[in-house]
């Protein structure tokens, strides 16, 4: 279901299974080495708070990848990075200030201190051809966000890049920046990453690589809709808001909580063959 804002015309220039082929390659980590290192990115500015979207979908990839094995850690901005305190560990909770000098400098420092495997993006914004943050609106939000995306544009050799959102203006959007401009009414965000993965939420995204995961390993990643409400009510009372109302309730780009019971039942009816 990518109709809103038009992003299902975008599914065309991707692969049938582009969700798949981003766990796929994922997953062949596992073989390749003990214990490969995740990068995850999340969390958007809306009208001074973050959204309920993205962090989700960060925080159950994140318990998923922990349980098969890959040492996950969350990087995200001052603004968002309470969502996340006591949900995860302390030291895999990275936060980083809106105002970075030198990106160069902020890059291989994050690098030094953890060589990820995979860079994850979650409904993170990326910057425009003019170097700006957008929201929607189009409004101007770079000085609420921290220049995370930079991790996405010098990468370490060999990792793997992959990039989830439902809108145009986040991390990985690149990939179809041209289709972006010809299609939607937004600022295409120029990073790019291996893997696109999109959705009409983007949450519902990270569940989709989530299944896949799950039906690769047969091990459980998925997350039960008890467990996504708690979490977003959790968020909600940290200060998280509904992207589309900008107000504190458990909601999810204007979707209510009955729609992720309905993605998740979907996706645990799906299987390889399916796909």
């Amino acid at each position: 279901n990518a109709h809103v804002r038009g992003i299902d015309k975008l599914i065309p220039f991707l692969p049938v299974d582009f969700c798949l082929e981003a766990a796929k390659a994922v997953f062949r980590l596992l073989e390749e080495k003990e214990n490969p290192k995740i990068l995850i990115t999340t969390g958007f500015y809306v009208g001074g708070a973050p959204e309920t979207d993205g962090p989700p979908g960060a925080y159950f990839l994140y318990k998923a990848l922990k349980r098969l094995g890959f040492l996950p850690k969350i990087i995200t901005d001052t603004i968002c990075a309470p969502l996340f305190e006591g949900a995860i560990l302390n030291e895999d909770l990275i936060t980083v200030p809106e105002e970075v000098e030198d990106e160069g400098l902020f890059r291989n420092q994050i690098f030094e201190i953890f060589l990820p495997d995979v860079l994850m993006a979650v409904e993170r914004c990326g910057r425009t051809g003019e170097g700006a943050y957008q929201d929607m609106r189009g409004n101007d939000i770079s000085a609420f966000t921290a220049p995370i995306d930079a991790l996405f544009m010098g990468p370490p050799p060999g990792s793997i890049t992959i990039g989830i959102g439902d809108g145009g203006n986040e991390i990985g959007m690149g990939k179809l920046m041209d289709e972006i401009s010809r299609h939607l009414e937004v600022s295409p965000c120029i990073v790019q990453t291996d893997y696109l993965i999109l959705a009409t939420v983007s949450n519902w995204g990270a569940c989709g690589l989530s299944r896949c995961l799950e039906m690769l390993s047969g091990r459980s990643c998925l997350p039960n809709s008890e467990e996504v409400e708690d979490f977003i009510a959790h968020i909600v009372s940290r200060g998280a808001v509904d992207g589309i109302s900008r107000l504190r309730e458990h909601r999810v780009d204007g979707y209510d909580l009955a729609w992720i019971r309905e993605i998740l039942e979907a996706l645990s009816g799906c299987s390889l063959e399916t796909l």
